[in-house]
């Protein structure tokens, strides 16, 4: 199973909007810019409210990183505990890139990121397991085109809906959106998966995979691993 990036003609065709949970960029929220407000002359001396430009949008530096060759990625079940101020304590288990070391976050969950630091994957346990897959999804998306910035220019380049089997034998769902932004200087691709492990309905590990535009073939193949692979240890 591999992550599909569905390239969308129109756009968003969402309204419900939930609080981003975790960092779906980096590990950090970043806030929306302010709207400037500003006094102009009016008739009967009233004031009227002149909404600011919007800012401009970032222009990407070319990253000359040699992307990475998915053929060249080997893996190794990696033993790690997340455990997050709201929720228990979970345990899971991941295949992940060999080489890539762990980094806890400030909120507890925790990644991997390999050596330059440029592309990681993150794992937040889904608590308490109330949606499936799709309906995890489906609120992500109008929560990122509200979140990011305007001028760090988000583009929801797609989305799925798939079937897996887990390392038990078992079928699991997994939902997926695939976005890219400019958080500083250059474009980075994100995957952010929903996954329903040991053969359950609803969605209980969320994962972000993140990198660069030339490694787009490597970030799916290291989703699907993931989502093959990830677990949660009674």
């Amino acid at each position: 199973m591999r992550a599909k990036r569905t390239v969308l003609v129109g756009g968003l065709l969402f309204a419900t909007v939930l609080g981003v949970a975790g960092g779906y960029f980096g590990g950090e929220l970043t806030n929306p810019s302010s709207v400037l407000v500003s006094g102009v002359p009016a008739p009967l001396g009233g004031l009227t409210v002149s909404p600011s430009a919007k800012p401009t949008l970032k222009t990407p530096v070319k990253n000359d990183l040699k992307g990475l060759d998915p053929d060249n990625l080997d893996f190794n079940t990696q033993h790690f505990t997340v455990d997050l101020a709201d929720a228990p304590a979970v345990q899971l288990s991941v295949r992940i890139p060999i080489g890539w070391e762990k980094k806890i976050l400030d909120t507890g969950e925790v990644k991997f990121q390999d050596l330059r630091r440029t592309r990681w994957i993150r794992f937040k346990p889904v608590h308490p397991v109330k949606q499936n897959p799709k309906q995890r999804r489906d609120q992500l998306v109008p929560t990122l085109d509200t979140t990011i910035p305007y001028e760090q220019n988000f583009k929801l380049l797609g989305q799925s809906d798939d079937s897996t089997t887990g390392q038990d034998g078992q079928p699991r769902r997994v939902s997926t959106v695939t976005y890219s932004y400019i958080p500083d200087q250059w474009t980075r691709d994100v995957i952010v998966q929903y996954v329903a492990t040991g053969g359950q309905a609803g969605a209980d590990v969320e994962m972000a995979i993140t990198g660069l535009p030339q490694d787009q073939d490597a970030l799916d193949a290291i989703a699907a691993k993931a989502a093959e692979t990830v677990t949660l240890q009674d």
